[in-house]
């Protein structure tokens, strides 16, 4: 059994794995293996009679990220995994299949499917073997989760946990008590008790294919098959980093787990709620709307903080939570130091023109798209969007030296420096318009925090102060 990892470690492994991305796969009206809004990675079973490379080409521009070719084999590596160039030009990713042979492998699955490779003699090439892939019909007898080959079998007369039944061996299910209905049923090591967050991100880390397995009714008998490929290819944190790279290590794991926990509906995993990790990590992959937005984008899963109750006459303020607080998230932190150069440059600057230049860089560097900010130095803020949802933020900025931030004492939009065109422009101020009548507006508040004995950070929190 696996213990809690420290926590803020984050991944070694590349926040960007250079591998080929398959199609999506689509819902259909009839009973089907695949599941809508996951990558084809959750395939049960073997295709056609015959594999194409065209789906496990490495993309060119990624290539030069690969070592030099081994002086023998002619195997390029990039972190653990092996690609080889092709004699017919393009290189692939390099894995074995159950049998141990060479093939072409995707980076969404543990045992390579794709074409035998095998090396040209005398060369450092690789190239397709000359024996084609097919599915013998002789095969046909073979249990559907013949590549499946964890020894996870239970005997049902000593364990309380919900189980399934495939080929007479029983397998223990990832579930709860409360657990929601779910398209996939996830198998599971009997060593690992119920996934909490730390013990599905150490699993992920430290021992990747003891990680829970999905399993699909297959009709029209409803059989159970067992998806032999990974449902992550990474830890939670690992992808996070991937499209929020610049957060800080705290934010970074306080964002994966507010994720994993919004997801199950719980501190613990069940079925439906590691289906929709999967949905959201597609969803980020592929630019797509998301099924769950509230649960894909962090400034949506931020809590509303309040503001301070003040006597007549005296200014309002928002404490800012401690920077390092770990396990909860309520405030986003952008880390100088994997920006520097910006930093720096925007360190000798006091323009509010360019305070809302660097804070619109940063977003559009975190994967936000910014409404091009106005050229006024009226009180600073931006309006900006994300692929995935609907919403629209609008965040007015802020310099701070101490844990707050002072509101004004009068917020009257009428008032000529406070009204929403002078402080966005046109087209940014109708698109806040536009999402406020459809309640589809999110307020925040961000800017720098530079105090003695804290590390410098950008800050993002969200309030429920409108600029209406």
């Amino acid at each position: 059994m696996l213990g809690n990892p420290l926590r803020g470690a984050e991944t070694d492994q590349a926040s960007g794995s250079p591998t080929g991305r398959q199609t999506e796969a689509t819902e259909s009206q009839r009973p089907t293996v695949q599941v809508s809004e996951i990558a084809s990675a959750t395939a049960i079973s073997d295709g056609s009679l015959s594999v194409s490379l065209d789906n496990y080409y490495l993309s060119p521009e990624l290539v030069p990220l690969l070592s030099e070719p081994d002086a023998t084999s002619g195997i390029r590596t990039f972190k653990t995994r092996t690609y080889v160039e092709l004699a017919e030009g393009g290189t692939v990713l390099l894995g074995r299949d159950s049998e141990q042979n060479y093939r072409a492998r995707s980076g969404t699955e543990l045992v390579a499917s794709g074409p035998r490779l095998e090396q040209v003699e005398g060369s450092l090439l690789w190239r397709p073997t000359a024996h084609r892939d097919v599915t013998h019909h002789s095969d046909s007898n073979l249990p559907p989760t013949r590549a499946f080959r964890k020894n996870w079998g239970v005997d049902p007369r000593f364990t309380l946990s919900e189980l399934i039944t495939i080929n007479n061996v029983h397998y223990k299910v990832v579930t709860r008590t409360d657990a929601r209905e779910s398209p996939i049923t996830y198998i599971q090591s009997p060593a690992h008790p119920i996934y909490d967050f730390d013990l599905l991100e150490a699993t992920l880390r430290h021992m990747p294919d003891e990680q829970p397995r999905g399993a699909i009714q297959v009709p029209p008998d409803n059989h159970w098959e067992i998806d032999a490929r990974l449902p992550f290819e990474k830890t939670l944190t690992a992808y996070v980093r991937d499209f929020f790279p610049e957060v800080t290590t705290v934010t970074l794991e306080n964002i994966a787990r507010r994720q994993f926990e919004l997801s199950n509906d719980s501190p613990f995993a069940d079925s439906a709620g590691l289906t929709a990790l999967r949905q959201i990590y597609s969803s980020w992959e592929n630019a797509t709307f998301s099924p769950h937005p509230q649960w894909s984008d962090p400034l949506l899963m931020l809590p509303i903080l309040p503001n301070s109750s003040a006597s007549r006459g005296a200014a309002r303020s928002i404490a800012l939570p401690n920077p390092s607080s770990t396990g909860i998230l309520n405030r986003l932190d952008f880390d100088p130091l994997r920006f520097q150069r910006q930093w720096l440059l925007y360190l000798t600057s006091y323009s509010p023109v360019e305070f809302k230049r660097f804070m619109a860089a940063l977003l559009t560097r975190n994967g936000y798209t910014v409404i091009e900010p106005n050229s006024f130095n009226s009180f600073p803020a931006l309006v900006f969007r994300r692929t995935g949802h609907d919403y629209v933020f609008f965040m007015s900025l802020h310099r701070t030296r101490i844990p707050k931030i002072s509101l004004p004492m009068y917020m009257d939009p009428k008032t000529a420096e406070l009204r929403l065109e002078t402080q966005v422009g046109g087209v940014a101020a109708k698109a806040v318009n536009d999402a406020h009548s459809a309640n589809k507006i999110i307020w925040l508040k961000g800017g720098t925090e530079i105090r003695p004995g804290v590390a410098d950070t950008i800050f993002i929190i969200r309030d429920d102060n409108s600029r209406l």
